[in-house]
């Protein structure tokens, strides 16, 4: 039976989608109106505060946000491994995105590499990277998953995983959203800290967005993506395969021999391992379901599905 407060966190989702869409309508409106695009910089602020709002607002309403959120203090050793851990799943995050690049479209990563021409380095970074890690990490990992994980700690984390991906609005980001959201996830769980999925999501972020700045200013390195890009046309499964699979594999690997190191030092590996041997794990994750969590999450399936198939 689910508990009251795992219908009330639902509800939460729920209220999150309609005042996200609510506010990407504004913001489409607004463009057509004034017949001029949002600047990115408002643009992504507003798209943050808009996920932000309920979730922060029910945090607030349960009372002392420190503890329900998990803000607990980590060292400075598990601090470092976490940042290791990320730069270790940067291959693998890579793979599956390309591997999705394979049947889907990547509308963000192509405005994100458009608008990094226009805005400079610093006001990239905060925007890609320090701002979706702190309010995005609150959202996902302080709100739904520790509400999700009282009942079921390995389905509350893919089913926070899932809304994750869910709420990026389009399926190339569910692919890799999806599993970098459960490997958080489970992190913040052994650190027993949201502190720890901030600085992963961080680093995945800030990886990308300065090694998209240094791409920018090697000339040999943009005349190499050119050739490739020439070359091979578009993605394709085997040129994937060939192209990324070694180095997902080896990063996944020393992901793992990290994240049993971080696990084991902070004396969570056996719960872990025993949250994991749990039975009925699939009959748990659709138990958390209620009406307004599956009317929400049915609603972002179809318009991600219509935006790469039919828009």
């Amino acid at each position: 039976m689910k508990s009251k407060e795992t219908a009330h966190v639902n509800l939460a989702f729920l209220l999150t989608v309609i005042v996200y869409l609510a506010v990407s309508f504004c913001i489409e409106l607004w463009q057509v109106v004034t017949k001029s695009e949002l600047a990115f910089p408002p643009l992504i602020i507003i798209s943050q505060l808009g996920l932000f709002a309920v979730p922060f607002l029910y945090a607030v309403k349960k009372g002392n946000i420190r503890e329900s959120l998990g803000f607990h203090k980590i060292s400075v050793g598990t601090g470092v491994l976490v940042v290791l851990l990320m730069i270790c799943l940067e291959p693998v995050l890579t793979f599956i995105n390309a591997l999705s690049q394979c049947f889907v479209d990547a509308p963000t990563t192509e405005m994100i590499t458009e608008q990094s021409k226009v805005y400079p380095f610093p006001v990239m970074f905060l925007l890609v990277a320090v701002l979706p890690a702190f309010c995005e990490e609150i959202v996902y990992r302080g709100v739904f998953f520790r509400t999700y994980r009282k009942e079921a700690v390995v389905p509350g984390a893919l089913l926070s995983a899932f809304l994750f991906g869910v709420l990026h609005g389009n399926l190339n980001q569910f692919a890799y959203a999806l599993f970098m959201g459960f490997v958080i996830a489970l992190t913040v769980y052994v650190t027993k800290s949201i502190i720890s999925g901030m600085l992963m999501h961080l680093t995945v972020n800030g990886v990308s967005t300065i090694l998209l700045y240094a791409l920018q200013n090697s000339e040999t390195l943009q005349e190499e993506v050119t050739a490739a890009q020439e070359k091979t046309g578009q993605f394709t499964v085997i040129g994937v395969l060939t192209d990324y699979g070694f180095t997902a594999l080896f990063g996944g690997m020393l992901a793992f021999i990290l994240f049993q190191a971080i696990a084991r030092k902070c004396s969570m590996w056996r719960e872990l391992g025993e949250a994991f041997r749990a039975e009925g794990k699939t009959k748990a994750f659709f138990g958390l379901f209620t009406w307004p969590l599956t009317a929400a999450v049915a609603v972002m399936i179809g318009l991600m599905v219509m935006s790469e198939f039919v828009g």
